[in-house]
């Protein structure tokens, strides 16, 4: 299966991951239920792969934010 997105649903996608991943980490932290903290690390692991995929598309380019932030970082280091 192949999912075109553009760049700002990318961005979009990669911000729900990252909510939704900082959730089941304290999830998986509180359960004690070994069988369901192996389901909740695997699904933790196959998220983690699509964020993977998401951060190394070269075809998306960082929010216009991140690269302005980029540039402000280097002009100020030779103030």
């Amino acid at each position: 299966m192949q999912l075109q997105l553009t760049d700002h649903e990318a961005h979009l996608l990669r911000q729900v991951l990252d909510s939704y991943l900082k959730d089941l980490r304290g999830e998986i932290v509180d359960t004690d239920n070994p069988s369901f903290r192996r389901e909740l690390r695997g699904e933790r692991d196959a998220l983690v792969s699509i964020v993977d995929r998401l951060d190394h598309n070269p075809s998306m380019s960082p929010p216009a934010i991140v690269k302005m932030v980029q540039v402000t970082t280097v002009l100020t280091e030779y103030d």
